[in-house]
């Protein structure tokens, strides 16, 4: 900021001393000392200046805190996931319906947005693959894509 308010004052007080000067043969010499005093005062204003780039450490700081987050968003993941996979087992077994795997699909998208997008559900015959999506499709959520399949 002292930068800045050096340069603004010196250009002020070179335009101000041009005007008060009156036009006479040292003209082109007043010329070049304004321009040099006006030079003079930016080049200290900038080697006083303090500029201050961000801190290597705030930069493994804020790393850490990245990883930290992805870690709390694949132990958040798994716990969804775990936690949907015997839901849809419970639910499918109550049924006499035995899933040989059930994979889910969790999207998280900031601090509130987590979401389940896909469901999908295999199973060793094509008898139990049919009744599980029509189970599967009354019981879940209109949003969640719902594949079943074979093995």
């Amino acid at each position: 900021m002292g930068f800045l308010v050096s340069i603004c004052v010196s250009s002020i007080a070179a335009a101000l001393f041009r005007l008060l000067v009156p036009e006479n043969k040292f003209t082109k010499q007043l010329s070049v000392l304004t321009a040099c005093v006006f030079l003079l005062t930016g080049f200290s204003a900038l080697s006083n200046a303090d500029f201050n780039f961000q801190d290597v450490s705030e930069l493994e700081e804020s790393t850490d805190f990245i990883r930290f987050s992805g870690q709390v968003n694949e132990e958040l993941k798994q716990t969804i996931c775990q936690s949907m996979e015997t839901k849809i087992r419970n639910i499918l077994g109550e049924n006499g319906l035995y899933p040989q795997e059930v994979h889910i699909i969790v999207n998280i998208s900031g601090l509130y947005g987590i979401n389940i997008t896909e469901v999908k559900v295999l199973f060793d015959n094509e008898e139990n693959s049919a009744a599980a999506e029509d189970i599967l499709k009354n019981t879940l959520s209109g949003d969640i894509k719902i594949t079943v399949g074979l093995m």
